[in-house]
């Protein structure tokens, strides 16, 4: 019986092409800090999968705020656009960065400011890992790069 539950384990990992946790992790995590009374900031981070196959984002959410959502700046014409994104793709062996200017967490309805050398947790839902809890590190409003 406890072979028979083995092969069906592994023989589950080989059709659903399941991707471990381990597999993706999270770098450079960070936020701007926000004037008080500001209802919206952004997350940014580098999103990095070694798995030989691909994932996707689905899905984020905070206590720091009752809605985020993942989003994308496009411009066009000179103009800039948020554009909600509802996934992510993350291809196999590669990196996904969400930076200023460019795919980014927005969090809506901040329960309070995001003040400059705070941390709070950020977690990261995928259609195939588990979950992964991120600590964000809140930096000073001309913070561009990471």
């Amino acid at each position: 019986m406890k072979i028979l539950t083995l092969m069906l384990g592994l023989l589950w990992v080989v059709v659903t092409g399941a991707v471990n946790a381990a597999d993706i992790r999270v770098e450079n995590a960070w936020a701007r800090a926000t004037a008080p009374g500001l209802p919206t900031g952004a997350v940014y981070f580098d999103l990095i999968n070694t798995a030989a196959r691909g994932d996707q984002l689905i899905g984020v959410s905070t206590a720091r705020a009752p809605r985020a959502e993942i989003h994308r700046t496009i411009e066009s014409s000179g103009n800039s656009q948020m554009v909600h994104t509802p996934t992510v793709r993350i291809p196999a062996e590669q990196s996904v960065t969400f930076a200023p200017t460019g795919r980014h967490i927005m969090l809506m309805g901040l329960t309070q400011a995001l003040a400059e050398g705070e941390r709070f947790t950020l977690t990261l839902a995928f259609s195939s890992a588990e979950p992964i809890v991120v600590e964000v590190e809140v930096k000073a409003p001309t913070a561009m790069d990471h």
